[in-house]
């Protein structure tokens, strides 16, 4: 005669299975401090020091938005008043577009038209008293490729040993 028996390791059942996590890409910030040579010619014509902060936001598609703020100073003894400028940037990855406004120490205001990239920046200066300049320069900032990436899938949870069913 066979006796049929179950065995239970436990009373509770197996544990819930949690949906999976939905993970997507989204973007990536980044706020670092800066230094750099830019070459000016016009009327602020001259070789500045430039020490600032940057921020970026760079999303999955490679798209850039952020500002950057900046003191600009005449390494050269030609008189040009040191000045701080502030600007917003949006563009890719490789090269993106920036605009805003400055402000010498010695009160005069400009506005700022450029572009700046992985390593480099250029643009034009144009003072509100009529005056024009431009730039050519280098900084230590990098590149705004660090694109987010999607996380890694969430991996299922495993069973307990204890509410596996014992088969006999």
């Amino acid at each position: 005669m066979f006796l049929a028996t179950h065995g239970f390791a436990g009373t509770a059942g197996p544990p819930p299975v949690t949906p999976p996590a939905v993970n997507t890409p989204g973007s990536n910030d980044d706020t670092s401090l800066f230094v750099g040579l830019n070459w000016g010619i016009g009327s602020r014509g001259t070789l500045e020091g430039v020490v600032g902060v940057i921020h970026s936001n760079v999303d999955a598609g490679g798209d850039v938005e952020g500002g950057r703020l900046s003191m600009h100073f005449d390494l050269l003894g030609r008189d040009i008043a040191p000045n701080v400028r502030l600007t917003g940037i949006l563009g890719d990855e490789d090269i993106a577009g920036e605009a805003g406004l400055g402000l010498g120490f010695d009160g005069t205001p400009f506005g700022i038209l450029g572009g700046i990239g992985n390593h480099y920046n250029f643009g034009g200066t144009l003072g509100f008293d009529g005056s024009a300049g431009g730039y050519i320069g280098t900084h230590s900032y990098g590149e705004f490729n660090d694109k987010p990436t999607a996380p890694a899938p969430a991996a299922p949870p495993n069973p307990q040993p204890s509410a596996l069913p014992i088969q006999e």
